[in-house]
């Protein structure tokens, strides 16, 4: 069951991997010419602004190979007599190289994670070991931007860089593009779609919605007039909103529900309800059906989740062997 959200603004789609990578791609795009919009204008403003704009390193980051790091370790002192501090680099193993205990994993660990990691080995040696690591120089990535901005493609990018600022790589938003960007990603095996809404990120600076970009990220910025279908659907994604739709044909647009997974009497539809806010509305797919209940007529930017069974999940993962798809809003 879907409770309501904190960041009515950001849902995650997890679907399990079999081997294959990529982000899902739009559905159904329009090509038909649109004017340019003041809106589209000032949120280019506000990604030029932001993206300008210094901002702390994330805590989030996962250190990677050829990442210098620089290892300080307050409990040993330099020739100077203050702490030591240690320049090194990642292998390409994800692994450094230190004093007393040789060699440690690092890789895809938080600077956070690597500091406890650290801690843990060199117990051995000092009794509590104050230690912090902090990364100095990052690798080279890339992250691609397609869809409606207005120089899409393939960008190397070196240290960290946020949604904002790679949107401003590509030049911004064009007039035809909508105000929620995917940002599709690779974590633990599996593929996350994030649903980032540009106006609370711009506008009302809700700067947790910035992310912090990762290597192999797709930033996926949808036509304006498009709605979302995400979760235990066969084709989630975001599909344009054709005249007079409803809740069931976009569910068909979307191949319909996974029936081994789909929790459809958690169905929920979020909607924007003005100053930022979304509106939930429960979705009784039977009674809709049934012919006693309206069968909702969607509009722009719309977002309809079909949940996923957890009992389904459990018996479809370890009995039949199926994979998992999952869409819930964040806290």
């Amino acid at each position: 069951m879907i409770e309501r959200p904190a960041l009515w603004a950001l849902f995650v789609a997890v679907v399990g991997l079999t081997g294959c990578g990529g982000a899902r791609h739009i559905a159904n795009q329009v090509t038909a010419p649109q004017e340019a919009s003041s809106d589209v204008q000032m949120l280019n403003r506000e990604i030029a602004l932001a993206a300008g704009t210094p901002h702390a390193g994330s805590p989030d980051y996962r250190i990677g190979s050829d990442d210098l790091l620089e290892v300080t370790l307050f409990d040993i002192e330099g020739k100077d007599g203050e702490p030591r501090r240690i320049a090194v680099r990642v292998s390409q193993s994800g692994s450094v190289t230190l004093p007393l205990i040789g060699q440690a994993p690092v890789g895809n660990k938080t600077p956070v994670q690597a500091e406890e990691e650290l801690r843990q080995r060199y117990r051995r040696f000092i009794h509590d070991p104050q230690i912090t690591v902090f990364v100095k120089e990052y690798r080279s990535y890339r992250v691609s931007v397609v869809g409606y901005v207005e120089k899409p493609g393939v960008f190397e990018i070196t240290g960290e860089r946020t949604l904002l600022e790679v949107l401003s790589m590509a030049g911004g938003l064009n007039a035809k593009a909508g105000k929620t960007v995917q940002v599709s990603r690779r974590r633990d095996n599996r593929l996350e779609t994030l649903l980032i809404d540009l106006d609370r990120l711009s506008h009302e600076a809700q700067m947790q919605l910035n992310l912090t970009m990762q290597p192999g990220d797709v930033v996926n910025v949808p036509k304006a007039g498009v709605v979302y279908i995400q979760g235990s659907v066969k084709k989630p994604g975001a599909y344009r909103l054709r005249e007079a739709m409803t809740v069931t044909q976009a569910l068909g647009a979307a191949g319909g529900p996974e029936e081994k997974l789909a929790n459809l009497g958690g169905m929920k539809l979020f909607r924007r309800a003005g100053k930022g806010e979304r509106q939930e509305i429960a979705i009784d797919i039977d009674a809709i059906n049934a012919g006693q209940a309206e069968d909702v007529q969607l509009v722009e930017n719309d977002i309809v989740v079909v949940p996923m069974s957890i009992p389904k999940y459990v018996v479809d993962r370890f009995i039949g062997g199926v994979g998992m798809g999952l869409s819930v809003p964040v806290f």
